[in-house]
């Protein structure tokens, strides 16, 4: 699989802010059994994110506005980790990860999880759809789509949310696995800026 990045996938901050990271074996328990804990993992990041917010004057410290991004983060994460246990390449020992980082602007979300070379192309086709209209559209027609079908939307609603409802920028990291040609990870990031999230402008 080749090496590619999309979007905003920049390295993590250095030096590092408050950071937290997350990682399930995929061959320790059935991913089945994991699914029920997305959730609680999702809502344990959202109260995480709260903990190192700024204290004081700081807007972030009003407890309406701690509520509020603790939803975004908690929805974010939720998301992110539904779709890399959901899309994980079951007969690769890859860990399943998931990250948080903190710092005074910004608040970043990080899945990480294994995929194929076709699961690969598939994204990759959601990713040029992306990059090539208004998410807000994307969103629309999704809707729309899972309306016609009286059945949920197709994948990529839950990110394109993420992008129209909390303004996040989004990025990917593919690469492939030494000794596995049609195998590999995909890195997908959601950049948060706290005032964003608060409703700010900048």
């Amino acid at each position: 699989m080749k090496s590619e990045t999309f979007g905003r996938i920049d390295d993590p901050a250095v030096p590092p802010g408050e950071y937290l990271d997350l990682a399930f074996s995929p061959l320790s328990a059935p991913l089945r059994s994991r699914w029920r804990n997305n959730g609680l993992s999702a809502d344990f990041l959202g109260d995480y994110v709260t903990t190192f917010l700024p204290a004081g004057d700081g807007i972030a410290s009003d407890q309406r506005h701690q509520n509020e991004i603790k939803h975004a983060v908690t929805y974010i994460a939720n998301e992110l980790l539904e779709n890399a246990m959901k899309y994980h390449q079951a007969d690769r020992h890859v860990a399943i990860a998931i990250r948080l980082e903190l710092t005074s602007e910004n608040i970043t979300v990080t899945s990480t999880n294994g995929i194929s070379g076709e699961q690969a192309g598939q994204y990759r086709l959601f990713i040029d759809r992306l990059s090539q209209g208004e998410a807000g559209d994307l969103l629309v027609k999704h809707l729309e789509a899972g309306a016609k079908r009286g059945a949920a939307a197709s994948s990529g609603l839950g990110l394109l949310t993420m992008v129209c409802d909390y303004g996040a920028e989004l990025g990917w990291r593919f690469e492939g696995l030494p000794g596995a040609p049609d195998s590999g990870t995909v890195t997908t990031r959601a950049v948060l800026s706290i005032r964003n999230i608060l409703g700010v402008s900048q």
